[in-house]
């Protein structure tokens, strides 16, 4: 069975628990274990963070378009926004090191998801997260 959720959601943090709900809760739904879902859930927050933190400066009187599309092969999320387009060059190449305390959550991001795509859309700056689920 397929599910689409579709959410226009403010630029504010306060409202990342909303989707966070959401988000574990079709991933248990869809089979995926505890520990998968609370991962696609850190994941899908962490790149909603930093669409409120980088794409919108900490503005919260912005708009983040969220949807989910989940079938029996996988869960895709899409988040669109209007801010700041995304530097693909610090996104793909900042290393980890035991200093820096940003950039770890791309790679959280990277590491949890099987496909991660920006696009530059025409309608905004676009986010594709896909994490294929457990065959039956």
């Amino acid at each position: 069975m397929s599910f689409n959720l579709r959410l226009a959601l403010p630029s504010h943090p306060r409202f990342l628990p909303v989707v966070r709900a959401a988000v574990g809760e079709l991933g248990a739904i869809y089979g995926l274990t505890n520990e998968e879902c609370l991962a696609v859930t850190l994941a899908v927050d962490e790149a909603l963070a930093n669409v409120i933190r980088h794409a919108y400066g900490n503005r919260h009187d912005k708009e983040i378009e969220f949807e989910c599309l989940v079938n029996e092969k996988q869960m895709e999320f899409t988040l669109l926004d209007q801010g700041e387009p995304p530097d693909l060059a610090r996104i793909c190449g900042q290393p980890l090191d035991e200093v820096a305390l940003s950039g770890r959550g791309t790679h959280l991001i990277k590491a949890v998801m099987d496909e991660v795509c920006y696009e530059k859309v025409a309608t905004g700056n676009q986010l594709k997260l896909v994490k294929r689920l457990p065959g039956k």
